[in-house]
């Protein structure tokens, strides 16, 4: 079985389109219908069904599809190990974030590509915890920088990299806006605008409310923040959000809030034995350097160890 029709077939998987699957693979639609259909004559069964025009997965397809992933993440990994012991970086390595992570992300990315500029990095934005879970599990992304979720799948490993607490996010115009500290009484009197329900800043949100015995009713409900940081920017709305969310956003201000606070862990996410791979390893030398000032030393001592150490707090 030839390596080409396997990755044609994941591609295929993934976008369930044959039209736009050709495209992203560079080949015309006809060759991927081709290859698929030569592919299903070899493995005697059909990977994908046709219900008018939409395609999905059969039952043999989804099986097929947890093993050529595998195979062809051992190949690249063995390809990348080869090039890494001969000093040679090269390959791609694809990273998830949420909005709020954007900021460390390009930071480190930067420093990344200066010195391994052979590698081709793919960033791509997430709008909650739980989108990125999904994605690693599915093998779509090989790393992740994002919240530490509160429940996550003993295959999926972390490392802490800062830890932060949630504050007041307002525009430079709302009348509390020069405020050094503020009370969750004091701003339960304005509009508030939050995430939706299930996503992992506000379900901090309603803890943190509840732990302070205050109850604070949104006037708005929207699933990205990028655009709770445009409302708030008019100065008539303010919302709950970590520090970091407004990093570079000079049109609004954080502001800590005082009582009991509620800690937001910023970490690295990762399928366990991705630490296998050369270019994972030296994008999490990286980051630690990038948060705990690191000293240069080789990826695979650093992120083998975070593996194994990292490994049983996950599970638990």
């Amino acid at each position: 079985m030839e390596l080409t029709p396997i990755r044609y077939f994941v591609k295929l998987a993934e976008i369930l389109n044959f039209t736009e699957a050709a495209k992203a693979l560079f080949v015309t639609q006809s060759a991927l219908s081709i290859s698929i259909k030569q592919l299903e004559e070899e493995l005697h069964c059909r990977l994908f069904e046709r219900i008018g025009k939409k395609v999905f997965l059969t039952e043999s397809g989804r099986i097929f599809h947890e093993y050529a992933l595998q195979a062809i993440s051992s190949i690249d990994n063995g390809i990348q190990k080869i090039n890494a012991d001969n000093n040679v970086y090269k390959g791609k390595l694809t990273i998830g974030v949420t909005f709020s992570m954007i900021e460390l992300v390009n930071a480190c990315v930067v420093k990344y590509t200066q010195k391994y500029p052979d590698v081709k990095l793919s960033v791509i934005m997430f709008t909650t915890v739980e989108e990125i879970m999904h994605h690693l599990q599915n093998n779509t992304i090989d790393i992740a920088v994002t919240y530490k979720p509160k429940r996550q799948h003993s295959s999926i490993l972390s490392i802490d990299l800062v830890s932060t607490y949630l504050s007041a996010i307002l525009g430079r115009s709302h009348p509390l806006a020069d405020r050094r500290s503020l009370t969750l009484e004091e701003l339960r009197h304005y509009s508030f605008v939050t995430l939706l329900k299930e996503t992992h800043t506000r379900t901090m949100t309603e803890h943190f409310f509840m732990k302070n015995k205050v109850a604070i009713v949104p006037q708005i409900e929207v699933n990205d923040t990028n655009l709770i940081l445009n409302l708030v920017s008019s100065g008539h709305w303010y919302s709950i959000l970590s520090p970091i969310s407004v990093k570079k956003n000079y049109d609004c201000v954080a502001i800590p809030i005082e009582g009991r606070k509620a800690t937001l862990l910023v970490s690295l996410l990762w399928m366990n034995g991705k630490n296998k791979m050369p270019l994972f390893q030296t994008m999490v030398d990286e980051m630690l350097r990038l948060f705990h000032d690191v000293p240069e030393q080789t990826g695979q001592n650093i992120s083998q160890e975070t593996g194994d150490n990292q490994q049983n707090e996950s599970v638990s």
